[in-house]
């Protein structure tokens, strides 16, 4: 199993009160239903002077440029967002640039998917459902753990950009990394 063919997802964010109210760069980690590491969230480079912006509750309006590594440093997905007032458009590239296409928020919870093309895939909800903000331990340290369940049906590219929801959930809400999704949040 790797990141794009596992039928579940643990979307991990990093937890404790500090880190929900200081972090100003977004990382996850991506582990699957046996504890295997598939993949690494993060920045291609730190926000440098929007760091102060990030540490504020308009963190989530700020660009974000995020890669999707495997174990073995392989990136795999590009995920990037620029500023934003109002309505979010995430973009998701592969590997080498090509666009798979874009992630837009609809409603409260749930994310439209979209081709290369712009035309609607469907909503995140139906293609693979995602639970997020459950409270779990790895390593000793409390996490935020998002699951992704991918129904094995799902072809490219509704599944990469299924996937990229998941890893960009708080990104594509407006939440960026200082408004982490979850009631139970702070987790420490």
């Amino acid at each position: 199993m790797d990141l794009f063919t596992a039928p579940t997802l643990f979307v991990e964010h990093p937890g404790g009160f500090r880190r929900a109210l200081w972090r100003t760069t977004y990382d996850v980690s991506v582990y699957d239903e046996h504890d295997r590491a598939l993949a690494t969230v993060g920045e291609r480079s730190g926000p440098g002077p929007l760091s102060l912006v990030r540490a504020t509750g308009f963190s989530g309006h700020t660009p974000f440029d995020l890669r999707v590594t495997l174990p073995d440093g392989r990136e795999v997905l590009g995920i990037r967002k620029s500023f934003s007032v109002r309505h979010t458009r995430v973009f998701v590239t592969d590997p080498s640039g090509v666009s798979l296409g874009s992630l837009a928020r609809q409603g409260p919870s749930d994310i439209v998917l979209a081709d290369g093309t712009g035309t609607p895939l469907g909503r995140l909800g139906d293609l693979a459902p995602l639970r997020v903000g459950a409270l779990a331990t790895r390593d000793g340290r409390r996490v935020r753990r998002d699951v992704l369940r991918l129904h094995p049906d799902l072809g490219s590219p509704a599944r990469q950009l299924a996937i990229a929801a998941a890893l960009a959930w708080d990104i594509v809400h407006n939440r960026g990394t200082t408004k982490p999704s979850g009631s139970a949040w702070p987790a420490g």
